[in-house]
């Protein structure tokens, strides 16, 4: 009996699971669960994808708005000016410096050239190290355009100078002739060739010694240069200070405080090169004369209206109107100012010459406001 029941249990568990096996392929689509969830899965891939696609750009045409003005035609940049006049700067480190403010101050003319033609430690008493008169004579003979020469040298030169075997003390007197003779030869050949000569004077320095041998140096410039019809261009008083000593900041060329000298207490700043160079820029620009004319720009003819052109189209406006002088004065045809109206007859209110011409005052009248008469006039409330 027990067998019999237990074999009845079994067959009705083995039906049981057949069952829930066919209704899991039925519902998942698969034969075993493994299978449906795989399936799941390749259905949330396809769906990632499919969210993953850009969305379509809807292109719309922008449409110019009638009120929008036109776009200015391309101008063509002006053509390069050439350079046709060449100012050679010559000297030591200082001079270097003076070219670069003289190229900023005239930036305004391109067609004029700064050349630089300088050496760092160089001077007119150590020919050794650089010899001055050799470096004019090369310049010269390279025929290059030298329209003029602007010179700044001899910060360098408190030596000694070694001359037919003797040695000559700074700033003797000896030393001074012999240096005098030096200025002479460097310019001789620059004005037998015809080209303009600008001395540069030294400015002052931090050392109160170093400072006095400038001034020194700068009575022999003016006095070498002048004579040889030179122009000497004092620049001393654009570096010191109220009470003319070393100055190392100022005001600039904008009018602003500016730093003048490097803290070297020799050298120009940046600011204090365009400083220098102005001193020397209003005699330049006189002697090279006005800049040439800017080539022209060739541009798109304009249409000349004609008869066809629409009637309603708006007039150009012009860019000003008729020029009128401030002292004349409009008349009419006959000459009478206008305005001034039909003349008055003579026979004017007698009263208003006894008024305005004799300051006479008018009678009041009986019981006006201005009637200050005491007592009142008969008859008067």
């Amino acid at each position: 009996m027990k067998q019999r029941l237990l074999l009845i249990a079994l067959f009705v568990l083995a039906a049981v699971v057949l069952s829930q096996r066919h209704v899991l392929a039925r519902d998942g689509g698969g034969e075993t669960p493994g299978e449906a969830l795989r399936q799941y899965q390749e259905m949330q891939n396809k769906v990632r994808q499919q969210n993953a696609r850009p969305a379509p750009v809807r292109r719309t045409k922008v449409r110019a708005s009638p009120f929008a003005m036109p776009k200015p035609a391309k101008v063509a940049p002006a053509p390069a000016v050439p350079p046709s006049s060449f100012v050679h700067v010559i000297g030591d480190s200082m001079a270097d410096q003076l070219a670069a403010g003289l190229a900023d101050v005239l930036d305004d003319r391109p067609d004029i050239a700064i050349i630089r033609n300088t050496k760092a430690d160089s001077g007119l008493v150590r020919n050794d190290f650089y010899d001055w008169n050799k470096g004019i004579a090369d310049l010269l003979a390279a025929n290059a355009q030298i329209d003029a020469v602007v010179i700044l040298i001899g910060s360098n030169d408190r030596q000694t100078i070694r001359e037919n075997g003797a040695r000559l003390e700074p700033q003797s007197d000896e030393w001074e002739t012999a240096y005098r003779k030096r200025i002479d030869a460097l310019i001789a050949p620059l004005k037998a060739r015809g080209v303009k000569i600008f001395w540069v004077g030294l400015p002052p320095m931090r050392s109160d010694t170093l400072s006095a041998a400038m001034v020194r140096f700068n009575s022999l410039y003016r006095s070498q240069v002048t004579a040889a019809g030179g122009i000497y261009v004092d620049i001393w008083d654009g570096f010191v200070n109220s009470d003319g000593s070393y100055a190392a900041s100022g005001t600039g060329l904008d009018g602003q405080p500016a730093r003048l000298r490097k803290a070297d207490g020799v050298h120009f700043s940046d600011e204090g090169a365009k400083l220098a160079a102005h001193f020397l820029e209003s005699d330049l620009r006189r002697l090279l004369g006005e800049a040439p004319p800017a080539p022209m720009v060739a541009t798109a003819p304009v249409a000349e209206p004609t008869s066809e052109t629409p009637g309603d189209s708006p007039a150009e406006k012009p860019e000003y109107g008729p020029v009128l002088p401030l002292d004349a004065y409009e008349t009419a045809p006959g000459g009478q100012l206008l305005g001034g109206g039909a003349p008055k007859p003579s026979g004017a209110d007698p009263s208003v010459a006894k008024v305005l011409g004799q300051g006479e005052s008018l009678p009041p009248r009986e019981g006006r406001a201005d009637d200050f008469r005491w007592p009142s006039p008969v008859g008067t409330p």
